[in-house]
């Protein structure tokens, strides 16, 4: 497992947006669909979370030590919308990997 935040350091993620360089690790950032049933709306609804080295992260730690919920519900009808979803959740990515531990400073 890549992505912790046990030591709550702060890294920084990489200039090519796929990547993270703030380790030797290299871990790659991305996004993970999923759906989930809803009875009221009695439908699946689409949502969103970012990965980091393959791991989903759901929630997170921030600067305040709060738990914050990573997950996205996304609608989206056309290609246009889901390249928004995807760039929204990459962006995400980039900012929780800024709370990993195994971050070394360069």
């Amino acid at each position: 497992m890549s992505f912790t935040q046990e030591n709550e350091t702060n890294p920084h993620a990489g200039a090519d947006s796929t990547i993270c360089d703030g380790c030797e690790r290299r871990c790659k950032l991305g996004f993970h669909w999923f759906y989930v049933w809803s009875s009221s709306k009695d439908r699946g609804i689409s949502k969103c979370c970012p990965t980091i080295g393959g791991q989903a992260i759901s929630q997170y730690k921030d600067e305040n030590n709060q738990i914050v919920d990573a997950v996205r519900d996304y609608c989206y009808s056309t290609f246009i919308d889901m390249y928004r979803a995807r760039k929204q959740i990459n962006e995400l990515a980039h900012e929780i990997v800024k709370f990993c531990d195994h971050y070394k400073t360069r």
